[in-house]
């Protein structure tokens, strides 16, 4: 099977030198890596973010998905970390834990391939 591409170019006004749209954004996985000081505060980190991304990375290169995984330090949910985002304009994952790592993936190329059908 082909690469699963995270982006697409768009149409023939509005594109840069380079061909892209300028509204053109890719796709990205943003991971919280958020870390709450004092004591009693969830936090992402504190509940296994940093475990997960060299695992969410191989599951991406695993699928051939060319989708960065971003690492921001705070996504606003810390309370139901860790939190992962599909961007742009994805949905959020709350509660994650390995085995939920097979749906995120699932629910990336799903939106990699709806993206790239609005591209096309």
């Amino acid at each position: 099977m082909g690469r699963i591409l995270a982006g697409g170019a768009g149409g023939d006004s509005g594109q840069t030198e380079s061909g892209l749209s300028m509204s053109f954004r890719p796709v990205r996985l943003i991971v919280c890596i958020n870390r709450r000081l004092g004591t009693g505060q969830r936090s992402c980190v504190g509940s296994g973010s940093l475990g997960l991304i060299s695992k969410v990375e191989a599951m991406i290169a695993a699928e051939q998905l060319e989708v960065p995984v971003v690492k921001r330090e705070c996504l606003g949910r810390c309370e139901t970390g860790p939190v992962m985002r599909i961007a742009p304009g994805g949905p959020f994952f709350s509660e994650i834990d390995e085995a939920r790592l097979v749906d995120i993936i699932a629910r990336l190329k799903s939106f990699i391939e709806s993206k790239n059908a609005h591209h096309s």
